[in-house]
């Protein structure tokens, strides 16, 4: 019989990772309670989980947006857990840093208060390491998971911003609380595409692998399959000494030319479409003086402070795919499902 001790609900169940987390609840043995934004959206992600042949009987929808106040508490009403994904991903940047804010922000708010007042046992925030390691300069060799992005430097996005100011939120209230909270922070998130909707992350391959860009920027970024990055998720569910903590999930840091290289020897048919130089950093400084969109990539050139991750192995009991299988993973289904 079905108790609120195996029902999970999932924020944002439409997005990428939330997919993948819900393929690994189902399989699981969980019961999962969706919340979309727009009605429609609930049939396309039953038809994505019935396809892969998952136990569909034990999912269900609700409607809540982050924006709005209603709707949250009936979605967490009856659920044990609440793992919290939906967030603001914009394929550009807005000029103001703090413009996603609210949003994030807020969002987050409304489910942890829905979560406190339901009686939620656990929440798993889906954070990023860019609450983690932006706006330090090049100062810092090496962030961990005490560090915090800086939201007063001038040269973090908005998309760090929220991120950050939406985790730390989070920690602050649920303090004194019943609820317990674990944070995971993955980097980069490539892998394998559930259907032909593509996010931001598989967007980088996909501009790639069409050959439209023969050079790519000085920019390199830790990158975590999404695979591992939901079996944290699920884990953190239940895992002792987890609760209070923030892991970060890094597979590795790899250079966009470094991926690029990885793909021509994993997909040769396509070598001669795929980037082989790496732009001069004074390029990319006289296009952002003519091309907003490129403005953003300047605080990026250069490796700068990376993350590692730490304490996941041991804790919630993972192997980390490699940079190379996670970013081979999302260019085979893009290829597969002709996005490309």
């Amino acid at each position: 019989m079905e108790t609120a001790d195996d029902r999970v609900l999932l924020t944002g169940v439409s997005g990428f990772l939330a997919r993948h987390i819900a393929v690994r609840l189902l399989e699981a043995g969980w019961h999962v309670r969706g919340s979309v934004r727009s009605p429609g959206m609930a049939e396309t992600v039953r038809a994505t989980l019935r396809d892969r042949g998952l136990p569909v009987d034990r999912l269900e929808f609700c409607h809540a947006d982050l924006g709005e106040d209603a709707g949250w508490d009936a979605a967490a009403a009856n659920c044990g857990y609440v793992i919290h994904t939906a967030t603001a991903f914009p394929l550009r940047q807005p000029r103001d840093r703090f413009a996603l804010v609210p949003i994030a922000r807020g969002g987050t708010l409304r489910v942890v208060e829905a979560a406190k007042r339901a009686g939620v046992a656990r929440m798993v925030l889906t954070s990023s390491v860019a609450a983690i390691g932006y706006g330090h300069g090049s100062a810092r060799a090496e962030l961990t998971e005490a560090d915090w992005s800086n939201v007063d430097s001038p040269s973090i996005s908005p998309y760090a911003v929220s991120k950050t100011l939406a985790e730390k939120a989070a920690w602050e209230a649920v303090a004194g609380s019943d609820l317990q909270l674990t944070a995971i922070n993955p980097a980069v998130i490539f892998g394998p595409l559930l259907d032909p909707r593509i996010g931001t992350s598989a967007r980088i391959i996909r501009m790639m692998l069409f050959g439209h860009v023969p050079a790519v920027p000085n920019i390199a970024f830790g990158i975590v399959d999404a695979r591992d990055v939901a079996a944290a998720h699920v884990a953190a569910l239940t895992a002792p000494d987890v609760a209070g903590r923030r892991f970060i999930l890094n597979a590795g840091t790899r250079s966009m030319a470094e991926i690029a290289h990885g793909l021509r020897r994993a997909f040769p048919n396509r070598s001669s479409r795929l980037p082989r130089w790496t732009l001069p950093d004074w390029t990319v400084r006289a296009a952002a003086l003519v091309v907003p969109s490129a403005r953003h990539l300047l605080p990026e050139l250069g490796r700068g402070a990376t993350t590692r991750a730490s304490r996941h192995v041991e804790i919630l009991n993972l192997e980390l795919r490699s940079p190379e299988e996670a970013a081979e993973a999302t260019a085979a289904d893009l290829l597969r499902l002709g996005l490309v």
